[in-house]
């Protein structure tokens, strides 16, 4: 598949300022810090959820966390669950639902177990913001509950919480509402701190960067400075579980290395699944020194078998899925080959490489689980909102959301799905090209050269938001400026003697080539 090339013909003198201009950024996005966060104060009802949660601890109240089983439920439920503990809670616990057990949103296990335990308080993590049902079910059991949440508010679905905190409510003044959930909760834990005079743990900023990065926020603004605080400051954290997983990561001396770890952990974290709230991250996270090591043994084995679900998964889509997609692509595990688990996984590979809407729904329990994963400028929400007749409950982000359906209302919510999507296919067109953010000669090779040495680090954290730039060379001709840069996966393809244009980045330590087109069709 050709995708356009996007870009401008710029006339900075260094890449770093194409790359700005292009962005858009300034030297404030670079040299931004800790003191510059905004005040967390005006995150809508975080004042009332403080006072009702010190007020629960002064009480000695029961209180749960219900979290969410992805790395940023888990984050946040951690550092809050840790938080309680510190300010004297000895009667708090958590509640993470298995994906592979229970639908979307609180179901009536976790009901149950409110009532039944008789407890006073519920704080969700990472969740929450669309189950109103549920919510008005546990107020009548004289149960408060507070409701934390970062996905996307559907205002007729607010569920009636004593407080909500969700910077993306429309009367909420915090000025970033890009969030991730475990973002949500530490400036939640940060001002409780304040109120009652003592320091928020540093190293719960270590686990809002790991939530973050897993969660795929884009890397700017708030999320940046955070995430960005945690990789300048790498060696300075002392965080126990941090300490024993030391022995399998790498030594973390530059930004690369730091990332890596990063992404082990998550993917580490992503394992562990259990039942009746239960969650082996969690024990992992909360547990004392000496037990830590036996629980990551199971865990790295638990990635093992994950890593070779994911193996079969990429072998299994490459051969049951044809290349032959439109503007969006529905696929039915109807052979039962994708764990619910992977369903988003998988749906980002084929979303990913084609820059479209992708949607893979499963039988389960029942009824139909259904993921998606989209690009930039279509929005999957309102997808699903177009499509709610037909959907039980849905929920998510922009670029990546889920819902439940009853099996017989498939096709329609497919044909729904698509009339969405024929009337917002120009934004889909418009994300099937490669945006470039800077344009070099090959006969200004060096000016790459200066660039990774002194400025690519100035524009790190990479990630949702803030990708790894592109870069267009132009005028490569192999035979002679192979030895200045080379593109290893390139030499079958092109000719030793024509020149070419081509689409770079780089990623990993590595120069990879993104897309090629010979001279004469380019520019």
């Amino acid at each position: 598949m050709n995708f356009r090339w996007s870009y401008n013909l710029s006339d900075k003198g260094s890449i770093l300022d194409q790359i700005k201009d292009n962005r858009q950024i300034n030297d404030d996005f670079i040299n931004s810090s800790l003191d510059d966060l905004p005040d967390y104060s005006h995150l809508k009802d975080i004042d009332v959820a403080a006072q009702r949660i010190i007020d629960a601890v002064h009480r000695k109240e029961k209180i749960v966390i219900y979290g969410h089983d992805d790395v940023d439920g888990i984050t946040s439920t951690y550092i809050l669950y840790d938080f309680l503990e510190q300010i004297g809670s000895q009667n708090h616990y958590y509640h993470i639902p298995n994906r592979l057990v229970d639908n979307h949103g609180i179901q009536q296990n976790f009901i149950d177990k409110i009532r039944d335990e008789k407890f006073n308080l519920v704080i969700t993590v990472d969740g929450g913001i669309s189950c109103r049902e549920a919510i008005q079910e546990i107020s009548e059991f004289n149960c408060d509950v507070i409701v934390t949440d970062h996905h996307i508010v559907q205002e007729e679905l607010l569920p009636p919480a004593l407080a909500i905190l969700n910077p993306k409510q429309s009367d909420c003044d915090f000025p970033f509402e890009m969030l991730a959930g475990v973002g949500v909760i530490y400036f939640l834990i940060k001002y409780i701190a304040d109120i009652i005079g003592i320091s928020a743990e540093r190293n719960y900023l270590f686990w809002v960067a790991i939530g973050s990065i897993s969660d795929r926020v884009p890397l700017i603004d708030i999320n940046r400075i955070l995430v960005k605080e945690v990789l300048d400051t790498w060696h300075t954290f002392d965080d126990k579980t941090l300490y024993k997983l030391s022995p399998y990561l790498e030594p973390g001396m530059n930004y690369a290395q730091r990332m890596n770890n990063i992404h082990f952990i998550i993917k580490l974290l992503s394992n562990g699944r259990g039942y009746n709230g239960e969650h082996k991250s969690m024990k992992l996270l909360i547990t004392h020194n000496k037990e830590k090591d036996g629980i990551i043994s199971e865990m790295l084995n638990l990635q093992q078998e994950y890593e070779g679900k994911i193996d079969d998964i990429r072998r299994y889509i490459r051969t049951k899925i044809t290349n032959d997609f439109g503007n969006f692509y529905i696929f039915r595990d109807l052979d039962q080959q994708i764990p619910y688990e992977l369903l988003g996984y998988s749906a980002a590979i084929i979303s990913k490489k084609f820059k479209i809407p992708v949607v893979f729904i499963k039988n389960k329990n029942g009824i139909a689980v259904g993921e998606a994963r989209g690009n930039n400028d279509f929005n999957l929400v309102d997808a699903f909102t177009y499509c709610q007749e037909y959907l039980i409950q849905f929920g998510g982000h922009d670029k990546a959301a889920g819902f439940t359906i009853q099996s017989s209302k498939i096709e329609n919510f497919m044909r729904k799905f698509s009339e969405y999507v024929e009337q917002n296919k120009t934004s889909i067109d418009e994300n099937k090209s490669i945006i470039i953010d800077a344009v070099i000669k090959s006969s200004e090779l060096n000016k790459f050269q200066d660039y990774m040495q002194i400025d690519h680090n100035l524009l790190q954290p990479f990630g949702q938001g803030n990708p790894e730039p592109n870069f267009l060379l132009t005028d490569y001709l192999p035979e002679r400026d192979v030895q200045n840069i080379e593109f290893l996966k390139l030499l079958n393809k092109i000719e030793p003697e024509k020149s070419y244009n081509i689409v770079f980045t780089f990623k990993d330590s590595v120069v990879k080539a993104i897309d090629f087109r010979e001279k004469i069709y380019m520019l």
